[in-house]
């Protein structure tokens, strides 16, 4: 099953290679250049956008304000009011690493503290009680496939918040950025967007690319600058990070630890 999975991810990005991405629909601009050529930065990259641009709630109302965005990441964000702030970043952690088969580093922790483990609830439940959990043995241990990865994740979207992802993530300083690293607010609710890409000139100087999603529950957006009109933020040592709905500071910045 666990091939078979992994043969549904290839599928999956295969026909997503017909569909813009990052690296098709944004080219670097003059001068600079694509350097972070990691897995996680080419798999950021390289995420289906959709071809209509438009952004959808959970309850397939659209979202109004589309001077506000560039593009679109292209995947199912469900029918209930989980896909916020910090879940599309965790979708897009939990996604790579399950396609790269790093099933030890995939977990998220809980608000309460706990932390949840794919390969645990693959054979527990989690049982929640208040800010109480702990897991309870399955009579019948399921079986890793990307559906019930799937089923895994919407868990995590619902007891993992700002206020736990960002305990989990570590501080970076704005000069080291890269993709796949995320400002964050933790809270009730701050806010979350994630560094999506980042280009790089002779002089090194950065800029980079954001996305995000929202309240409530909304696909997964790239955002423009409000200062510029672009999809291009530059690290210019200001400490105040101004995107179309939610102020940053750069001190902010964090990256997961594994």
């Amino acid at each position: 099953m666990r091939l078979l999975s992994s043969l549904l991810f290839v599928l999956f990005f295969t026909i997503g290679q017909a569909q813009n991405n990052i690296e098709t629909k944004f080219a670097p601009p003059v001068g600079y250049e694509r350097i972070y050529n990691d897995n996680y930065s080419k798999f950021l990259r390289q995420f289906p956008l959709k071809s209509n641009n438009e952004v959808k709630y959970y309850n397939g109302d659209s979202k109004l304000n589309s001077s506000i965005w560039a593009a679109v990441f292209d995947y199912d964000i469900g029918t209930s009011d989980l896909h916020q702030c910090a879940d599309a970043v965790i979708y897009m952690r939990a996604n790579y690493l399950y396609k790269y088969n790093l099933i030890d580093k995939l977990h998220f922790n809980f608000t309460s503290g706990f932390k949840a483990y794919y390969k645990d609830w693959l054979l527990n439940y989690y049982k929640v009680k208040g800010n109480n959990v702990w897991l309870q043995k399955r009579s019948n241990n399921l079986v890793d496939s990307l559906g019930t990865f799937k089923k895994w994740l919407r868990q995590i979207w619902i007891y993992a918040g700002t206020y736990s992802l960002e305990k989990e993530l570590k501080e970076i300083n704005i000069k080291n950025i890269k993709p796949g690293d995320v400002f964050i607010k933790g809270g009730f609710p701050g806010h979350a967007v994630a560094v999506v890409d980042v280009v790089v000139n002779s002089n090194n100087e950065k800029l980079y690319m954001l996305s995000q999603s929202f309240m409530p529950a909304q696909e997964n957006h790239i955002l423009l600058n409000p200062k510029n009109n672009s999809v291009w933020y530059k690290v210019d040592g200001s400490n105040d990070i101004y995107t179309p709905e939610y102020p940053f500071e750069s001190n902010q910045l964090r990256r997961f630890k594994n």
